[in-house]
């Protein structure tokens, strides 16, 4: 994302890449750690991935994203 101007505060962001954000996930398979897995999601346009980006992966806040709530709960679970 070098020609964005954001500052990411979530620590389960990956990257970005066109349309797609990446996010460190999780698996059915316990035997795969978190950083081995990842979400992406595909946005309509890059705005609309922007805009989502701002929204949940750039404030301390970054708790409301569906993702980041999984992965607390799954790693909370030990």
């Amino acid at each position: 994302m070098p020609n964005d101007d954001f500052y990411i505060i979530c620590p389960y962001y990956h990257k970005a890449r066109g349309n797609e954000l990446f996010c460190e996930g999780f698996s059915g398979d316990k035997s795969f750690l978190t950083e081995e897995c990842f979400n992406k999601q595909i946005f309509s346009t890059r705005a609309e991935r922007n805009s989502f980006i701002k929204k949940y992966c750039c404030g301390f806040d970054y708790l409301n994203c569906s993702i980041a709530v999984l992965n607390e709960q799954l790693s909370n679970k030990g």
